[in-house]
């Protein structure tokens, strides 16, 4: 039995119980990972989120990233459960009746997985990153704006690295202070602490991109914080403008989140820019990185492959079984990505071969299952669940 033409109506009607339950199954999985998310995101955002609204808005940045994971699984998902719900109404025996072939049924299938396929990788390549890095961007920004929220009149505040600070008053809107004793260890070795008195002044916390802490300071003196001796001396000043450095907003980003919001362009100059034998596992991360951007939406190409023989040619399993299935090939391709990328980062691999190991395997299992298959449906020797042999 040959591969025969499907009629249109036949393929518009499959691929609409396809993309009905694809788009829902995107909606559930992506709200679930986000919920998953959020146990472990609030203790980084609550902190220094000013209001319900801004936690809202920087957590929604994390939907993007997070696609890249659940569009792969919606699709597999929506595949296995499609078929099933066919063969539960013996839909797919009164199709074959038409004189359909069994083959054609994957069409809408294989249509299906290009499109989504091209989404995944714009996501991926695209969409994920940029998300990703106005994530981190509006992180730091929350933090740039935050960071004196435990300032109190009265208190010492040691939030700035190498400075202690003490204010008399404390107006945080204006960030005007009245009556300062400041006290820096963060100078150059070959200089010793200082300490600085001031009637009033203003702090200014760092503008985007800068990690300085501006302090404009009025009517005060300086005094090194050391032992009296001949080289001994303080000062006043009646107007002085301190700079102290605080923490960069990288500082508060692991590896991995500044990898996961750099465009492919910026990976490709860190790789360029540093020897290999420098750091070779940072440079497997690299190489890792950007081949898993296409790797991971090239599963879904492969993923029919593998679903439609077993969908087709098995019974009825139910609804439950469906999913699991399904979820339980994401796993499998999600565990060999991540044993390919450990042994590629510690060498026992190459890194473009431990990114590509999934779609290997994949792509072996697509052929031990699809190609045995295609023969036995061509010489006749299949019989489709519902239909008599």
């Amino acid at each position: 039995m040959g591969l025969t033409r499907m009629p249109y109506r036949i393929f518009r009607y499959i691929l609409g119980k396809f993309v009905s339950t694809f788009l829902a199954a995107v909606a559930v999985l992506t709200v679930l990972f986000l919920m998953d998310q959020a146990s472990r995101q609030v203790e980084q955002l609550a902190p220094l989120a000013h209001s319900l609204r801004d936690f809202v808005l920087s957590f929604l940045l994390l939907v993007p990233p997070l696609l890249a994971y659940t569009v792969p699984l919606a699709f597999l998902a929506a595949m296995v459960w499609t078929l099933e719900q066919m063969k539960q109404d013996r839909e797919i025996t009164a199709i074959l009746s038409t004189g359909t072939s069994p083959l054609a049924l994957i069409i809408p299938f294989m249509a299906a997985s290009a499109v989504v396929f091209i989404l995944s990788a714009l996501i991926t390549v695209y969409a994920g990153p940029y998300s990703f890095a106005r994530y981190n961007l509006r992180l730091g920004e929350m933090a740039r704006r935050s960071f004196l929220n435990d300032l109190k009149p009265g208190t010492f505040f040691s939030g700035v690295p190498g400075t202690l600070l003490l204010v008399g008053g404390y107006e945080r809107e204006s960030g005007r202070i009245d009556g300062l004793l400041m006290f820096r260890s963060d100078l150059p070795e070959n200089q010793a602490g200082e300490m600085i008195l001031a009637e009033r002044g203003l702090i200014q916390p760092p503008e985007q991109g800068s990690d300085e802490i501006i302090l404009r300071l009025e009517n005060g003196t300086i005094h090194p914080v050391a032992a009296p001796r001949e080289d001994y001396s303080s000062g006043s000043f009646q107007g002085l403008v301190s700079r102290v450095r605080n923490r960069t907003p990288d500082a508060r980003l692991n590896f991995r989140q500044l990898i996961m919001a750099a465009s492919g362009a910026q990976i490709r100059s860190w790789l360029s820019g540093a020897p290999i034998a420098e750091d070779e596992a940072r440079n497997a991360t690299y190489i890792i990185e950007l081949n898993r951007r296409l790797a991971m939406p090239v599963t879904v190409l492969l993923y029919p492959f593998i679903v439609f023989p077993a969908a087709i040619s098995t019974g009825r399993h139910g609804k439950v079984a469906a999913f699991s299935s399904s979820l339980i090939i994401f796993l499998l391709t999600y565990f060999l990505y991540s044993v390919g990328s450990r042994m590629a980062i510690q060498g026992l691999l190459p890194a473009v071969l431990g990114a590509w190991l999934p779609d290997l395997v994949l792509l072996a299992a697509g052929l031990a299952v699809f190609v045995p298959y295609t023969l036995a449906q061509r010489k006749g020797r299949i019989v489709l669940p519902g239909a008599r042999p």
